[in-house]
């Protein structure tokens, strides 16, 4: 697989203030299926108001029918109040929904020839941003655990900093967490042989 792959055809990373001999080789995003959990369970709960409405009418409407031993019936405004709150329901599941697509979509790492940039959308306005830099990489542990991760090709990375003042990038359910791994290698063994070079060459 091309380290290149998972780049976007014309992207912006103005943003990222990168040097000017710096480049983005790898953008290194969560998994799919992610979202698309998040996307099941709102279409799930768009339906929610509907079952609790028919659960209401054959339990509770039938129960108060029996204890009042005659047919009981909403008011004539219940249709109308149904709709207005479920209207707003919606609402809520939308913008729920808006929020999960901008987490998942802006929550990124950027890996280049130096460092790692990761970005982490806490909440729709609310972004934090921090880099490390190959050098100051310890290791970088890949864990896919179960069927459906390994079949899917996603899972969980660590990368942990030779520093102890320096905290660990985590990243969950990362897609083709392999090719991210041999991509962060490759560019940490070449800064290190660099360094190397240019140690012998002082000499």
């Amino acid at each position: 697989m091309n380290q290149h792959s998972f780049l976007s055809s014309s992207p912006d990373y103005s943003a990222l203030h990168l040097e000017t001999d710096e480049h983005v080789i790898l953008e290194v995003r969560k998994h799919w299926i992610v979202f698309a959990g998040h996307a099941a369970g709102l279409l799930l709960a768009a339906f929610f108001p509907f079952i609790v409405m028919v659960l209401f009418r054959l339990v509770i409407l039938n129960h108060v029918s029996v204890l009042v031993h005659g047919s009981f019936s909403l008011p004539d405004f219940a249709p109308t109040l149904f709709t207005f709150f479920y209207t707003l329901w919606i609402l809520f599941l939308w913008i729920s929904f808006f929020v999960g697509w901008t987490k998942y979509y802006l929550d990124v790492w950027y890996v280049t020839e130096k460092r790692i940039i990761a970005v982490e959308q806490k909440r729709i306005f609310d972004r934090e941003i921090s880099n490390i830099r190959f050098d100051r990489i310890q290791d970088v542990t890949v864990e896919v655990d179960g069927f459906i991760p390994t079949f899917l090709d996603f899972g969980n990375i660590k990368v942990q900093t030779a520093s102890e003042d320096d905290l660990d990038f985590i990243m969950n359910i990362v897609r083709h967490p392999d090719e991210v791994r041999r991509v962060i290698f490759s560019q940490h063994n070449e800064i290190g042989d660099g360094k190397q070079g240019v140690g012998q060459g002082s000499v």
